[in-house]
Order: structure tokens, then C-alpha cells, then sequence
């Protein structure tokens, strides 16, 4: 009597996956091992069982990790492609864009997965090294905020089923995309500015035109009240893209004297990945972080080499965002029919006491 039962569940469970199979597409997801089981009341060595003639067949494929997904009609032509994961990334000088792809690869490569890294600095090559690779399962762009034309992202997606872009200066095309509101991350760090008694608050970015950089140049001209066509005195900008920034720039936009009476209670820097680069032009200004001047950092707050342990910062967690990308990307390797879209990385801060609380006689 039992064995009945155990063959007539066998059955179903079989009957159930025959019908999906049926009527959905390579590459769909199919029901866990564990969700067949609380379906059907019955025991893993049954599901098993009930699996292993569509597996034998073809009709299913089965990786670890991966799950349960419909497997590719023996009649269908088997598409060939040069590599799984293509990484595009445009050369600039971000050690920390750098490092996020090539942990990506090592994890995709343990994985068991095909990668291939190229970097570029025009476009046209890059479409060259694309039209000889042949055909992948995805595509990884890095832009490192520089602007991508409509005819490159055209080109990438006729070669390759899916496409990851790292960074939301690119949205609203067939792709996912992912990256960090830093706008967000500064109105953030604004309000704990202001939250501490801070109103004379100066502001040190980049001057390219990429859409984050730009409205964040604007945000920050909203929430200190400047209008006119004038520019703000408390806004610096550096003539290179964040990452790129120099001594000199920091120096720049350091106060001279705390004791000056127009001088900046406080500045916010995006942009900066050492450091080291801001506490050795406090020591050019003589200035005491948190005493003479408080500073925040819009960046990774799980990233030493950025804050050093001594400054404020406001941003994303480097580690979530290559857990996020390993996630997506993969999802797209073995097939996800999820539409594409943005994903945006939440805002964290982490303080190391580099804002000084003013009282209400220092305060304006």
C-alpha cells in the first residue's frame, strides 16, 4: 500500500513538471526541491525520483546553486557562444572600480563560469574586439560615469543575451542596471551636517557633466537656498571624475582659518578613495578634523583605505553591491526571464567622529 502511494506521488509530482515544461520556455525557473515537497506531502528521495527521467530526457537542468530550470528542446539549435560573462570596463584610475570586477570574475570563475575582462578607452575598439568575440551570455559595462553612446549599447546587445551596467548614469534601456543614488547619499549627509548645528557647509565634487555628478552639483545648490546665476562660494569643483581628485584639489577647498567668520564650518567630499590624500592636506592647513573644520565623505562605508577610520562617511556597502552584481549577473547566465531593471544600493552611514557639534554661538 505504501509503494502505491509512493508511485502514485511520484507520479504527480512528474505530471506537474510535465506541464511546466510544456508550457513554459528554456531557461524558466521550475519549482524547488523543497516546495515539490510541501506540495505534495512527501519526502525528498520521492521528488528525486520524480525527477530523474526528465533530467535522464534532457528536459531539465539541474546546477548547484542555480535550482530547477527548463532545459533547451533537443530540436532547437544550440547556440554557441565565445564566453559566458563579457566585463567591458572603461580604463580610469579608481582602484576600487577596478577591484569590485576582478572579485566578480573570481567569484563567476569559481563558479564554473566562462569570463573575460577587456578595457577601453574609445568605444570603437572595444565594437571591434565585440564583432570578433561572437556571442555571449552576458555583458558587464563599466562606464565609471563617462558617457556611453545609444550605437555601442546597441551593439553590445545584438551580441550578447543580457546586459549588466555598473552605474545608474545609464538607465532606461533593456538592461539592468546597478548603482547608488548620490543624491540621496548627500542629502543625507547635508541633514547630519545640519542636525549638528552646521549651516556654512561646502561642497567638493567633480565638474563633469555625467547626470549623477550634475544633479548632485544641483541638489547640493538646493538644499543650501543658493539661486542666481552667480556661483555658489561653498561649491568645489575638480576638473576630473571622481577618484581622479589631487592634493592640491582638497587643499583648495579646505578653509584657510577656523577663525575666519565667513569660513566653512564643514565640508563634504565625493569622490575621494585615499584617505590618506585628505589628512595630509589638513596637516598642509594646519586643521584639526572634527575640531577646526568637520568632514564628511560620500563613498563605501565598508572600505578602510576611503575613511581611514577618521572621517564620517555616507554611501553604499562595497561588499552588498558585489554580492547584488554577483547575484544579477549570475541570474542572467543561467537564463532569468525577470524584465530587466534598476537597482539601486540602500544608504548607510559610519561614524568616526569627524563632525564637531557646534553650539548655537559658532553656528552662523
Amino acid at each position: 500500500m505504501d509503494s502505491e502511494r509512493k508511485t502514485s506521488k511520484d507520479a504527480a509530482v512528474r505530471r506537474k513538471l510535465e506541464k511546466l515544461i510544456a508550457e513554459g520556455r528554456h531557461g524558466d525557473r521550475l519549482p524547488k526541491v523543497r516546495d515539490l515537497m510541501v506540495e505534495f506531502a512527501t519526502s525528498q528521495r520521492v521528488v528525486q525520483r520524480a525527477l530523474e527521467p526528465l533530467l535522464g530526457l534532457g528536459l531539465i537542468d539541474a546546477k548547484p546553486g542555480a535550482g530547477l530550470r527548463i532545459a533547451q528542446h533537443q530540436d532547437a539549435p544550440e547556440t554557441a557562444y565565445s564566453v559566458d560573462c563579457l566585463i567591458l570596463y572603461r580604463d580610469s584610475e579608481s582602484r576600487l572600480a577596478r577591484r569590485l570586477l576582478i572579485e566578480l570574475v573570481n567569484r563567476l570563475r569559481r563558479n564554473g563560469y566562462r569570463v573575460e575582462m577587456k578595457g577601453f578607452d574609445d568605444e570603437a575598439d572595444v565594437l571591434d574586439h565585440i564583432d570578433r568575440r561572437g556571442r555571449v551570455r552576458c555583458c558587464l559595462l563599466q562606464t565609471n560615469f563617462e558617457v556611453v553612446s545609444v550605437r555601442f549599447l546597441a551593439r553590445i546587445l545584438e551580441c550578447a543575451d543580457a546586459l549588466v551596467v555598473d552605474g545608474v548614469s545609464v538607465t532606461g534601456i533593456d538592461a539592468d542596471v546597478i548603482g547608488t543614488n548620490w543624491r540621496e547619499a548627500l542629502s543625507v549627509g547635508y541633514r547630519i551636517l545640519q542636525d549638528r548645528g552646521h549651516s556654512r557647509i561646502g561642497f567638493l565634487t567633480s565638474a563633469h557633466d555625467a547626470r549623477q555628478i550634475a544633479m548632485a552639483r544641483r541638489e547640493f545648490l538646493l538644499l543650501s537656498g543658493w539661486e542666481g546665476p552667480s556661483p555658489h562660494p561653498r561649491l568645489y569643483t575638480v576638473g576630473a571624475l571622481p577618484g581622479s581628485y589631487r592634493h592640491a584639489d582638497l587643499v583648495r577647498a579646505l578653509p584657510d582659518s577656523a577663525t575666519e567668520p565667513d569660513a566653512s564650518t564643514a565640508l563634504i567630499v565625493w569622490g575621494l578613495v585615499e584617505g590618506h590624500m585628505l589628512d595630509a592636506a589638513l596637516q598642509e592647513k594646519r586643521l584639526k578634523s572634527g575640531v577646526d573644520v568637520s568632514l564628511l565623505l560620500l563613498g563605501s562605508v565598508d572600505v578602510p583605505s576611503e575613511h581611514v577610520s577618521r572621517f564620517d562617511i555616507v554611501g553604499n556597502s562595497d561588499r552588498e553591491k558585489l554580492d547584488l552584481f554577483t547575484e544579477v549577473v549570475t541570474a542572467r547566465l543561467v537564463g532569468s526571464t525577470e524584465p530587466p531593471r534598476t537597482h539601486y544600493l540602500p544608504i548607510y552611514t559610519h561614524m568616526n567622529g569627524s563632525i564637531q557639534l557646534l553650539d548655537a554661538t559658532t553656528r552662523d
